[in-house]
């Protein structure tokens, strides 16, 4: 028998299948390959083969190729090209009764409705075979537990599930380490209720959010969050880019008013956005909010009239003047800027 380890991880190929729930499997097995610079995959047995080195132990990374309800095709060619034997292999899995951001790994056991685990039991001729079920819980409503799993997952689920693509990497690394036993007892339950929850750094929390955008590009709630820890890093340009792309998911599902608030913060943290300004002063008042139109006028105004460039200075006075031909301050600017800009 071999000394090697196989890690399979269970989902389907092709790009349209990548960021969806019953993926997840092959979501581990890149973070392995990330961690352990694992080997470029490779088309072999059907399926795509990393190998490398994984807390010592010589290890077969595969991604079956074969669509989810034939992957005991690939693994059965797998076990037997590489004379594996029972005891190291470990299947990674999306589990529908299992709740999002709990993981469960077993020995043994049925096949809990996961039909690539159904066919690798079926093509191995046992149940005795480790695995992490990765918990994307079941759907709401009357969306069929078929079409739930085809779907990315949505909001802080996104966030979540790059969490436990993290954390079911851990557990495969503990196994390998410990065996399964201590890492049952490390890994099983919550996530955040593990023995081996690390501190979260801000690079961290970028980076999560950064793949959840990945996951689900139409969701703000990533970018929000990328925003927020930017601010806190202090890279503020960073943080009006996010700011900026979350403006743009708004714009795309016609969400004119969530637009402007992202150019809005945008704008407050990077005041030489001025097309932006002005953009936002234009959606104010298509929007009949002549105030809030005004007040973004002089806004640019006043950025201009700082940086020196008094005649762009003097059109923004003359539009909030437009809107409001009484306006005190647009008044003693536009008194001001006609004093300076007055030839000798």
């Amino acid at each position: 028998m071999s000394n090697k380890y196989l890690i399979v991880g269970l989902g389907n190929p092709g790009r349209q299948y990548q960021n969806t729930r019953h993926n997840v499997g092959f979501w581990v097995v890149a973070e392995l390959a990330r961690r352990h610079n694992l080997s470029s995959p490779k088309s072999e047995r059907k399926s795509y083969v990393l190998d490398g080195t994984i807390a010592g132990k010589r290890v077969i990374a595969a991604m079956p190729q074969t669509y989810m309800n034939l992957s005991g095709e690939a693994v059965r060619a797998l076990v037997d090209f590489y004379k594996i034997p029972l005891e190291n292999i470990i299947v990674v899995h999306d589990d529908l009764d299992t709740p999002l951001g709990t993981l469960r790994l077993r020995q043994t056991g049925g096949h809990g409705g996961q039909n690539g685990v159904r066919n690798i039991i079926l093509h191995l001729g046992t149940q005795e075979f480790a695995r992490v079920r990765f918990g994307i819980g079941r759907p709401n409503g009357k969306m069929t537990a078929r079409d739930y799993v085809l779907q990315p997952f949505y909001d802080d689920d996104a966030i979540l599930a790059e969490q436990v693509t993290s954390k079911a990497a851990d557990a495969v690394e503990a196994w390998l380490t410990h065996g399964l036993d201590k890492a049952m007892s490390m890994f099983n339950g919550d996530i955040n209720d593990t023995q081996t929850k690390p501190k979260t750094t801000p690079e961290d929390e970028l980076k999560l959010a950064r793949r959840a955008h990945e996951l689900a590009p139409n969701d703000p709630k990533p970018l929000e969050k990328m925003a927020q820890v930017y601010r806190r890093l202090r890279q503020l340009d960073e943080a009006a880019n996010a700011y900026l792309m979350m403006a743009d998911v708004h714009a795309r599902a016609a969400r004119p008013k969530q637009q402007v608030a992202a150019w809005e913060q945008a704008v407050a943290i990077r005041p030489s956005l001025v097309d932006i300004q002005a953009d936002i002063a234009r959606a104010y008042e298509a929007e009949d909010n002549s105030k809030r139109a005004t007040q973004r006028w002089l806004k640019l105004a006043a950025y201009y009239q700082d940086s020196g460039a008094l005649e762009k200075a003097q059109q923004a006075v003359d539009e909030a003047l437009r809107l409001n031909p009484q306006h005190p301050k647009a008044l003693d600017m536009q008194a001001h800027l006609e004093q300076v800009l007055k030839p000798d």
